[in-house]
């Protein structure tokens, strides 16, 4: 039973090789194609079963064992690739999370410098106030951080531009108070 299935593997790994496929989205993708060509296979297999027996000529054990060897195969193929995509995806929220992280954890480190002189110089209703904006703009980073570990290789790039958006947010408002200081 040749298909244009067997020839997908190599396809896919010259086209990654190409345009750089690397992302955990593009490995999802590959995955999820995979999964339709097995379950094409399965139904080929199966119609192909089925008009043996409609005209009569029963599948010789031979025939049986071919098409269950192939999509056996198929289903190894597909296990292995959604592996390599899950596997990737963590590696891609992983890297995500830990830039994140890292920068969250420069950032609190000013905060809560800034925090000191804050409420030295101010006063205690706009030092409150200013805290309180600090706090609600690294609360809003800390929030992303779940989001990452949810992330599904479609949105995950989406995530992290909303990360990046957010710590962009949270330095902004870091440099707004130290200008008030």
């Amino acid at each position: 039973m040749t298909t244009a299935r067997r020839f997908l593997p190599v396809f896919l790994a010259a086209a990654g090789v190409l345009v750089g496929c690397d992302s955990a989205r593009d490995e999802r993708a590959r995955a999820d194609h995979e999964l339709r060509e097995v379950k094409e296979e399965a139904a080929e297999a199966q119609s192909k079963l089925d008009d043996m027996k409609r005209q009569g000529d029963a599948p010789t054990q031979a025939e049986v064992d071919e098409v269950v060897d192939d999509l056996r195969e198929a289903q190894a193929e597909a296990r292995e690739v959604s592996a390599e995509a899950d596997a990737a995806l963590a590696r891609a929220r992983l890297e995500a999370r830990s830039a994140v992280e890292r920068s969250l954890q420069e950032k609190m480190k000013s905060m809560a410098d800034l925090q000191r002189e804050i409420r030295e110089k101010l006063p205690k209703a706009e030092a409150d106030r200013l805290v309180e904006e600090l706090t609600r703009r690294s609360g809003a980073v800390q929030e992303i951080l779940l989001e990452i570990d949810r992330a599904r290789g479609i949105n995950l790039e989406a995530i992290k531009r909303t990360a990046e958006q957010r710590l962009g947010d949270f330095d902004q408002a870091l440099e707004q108070a130290r200008q008030r200081v």
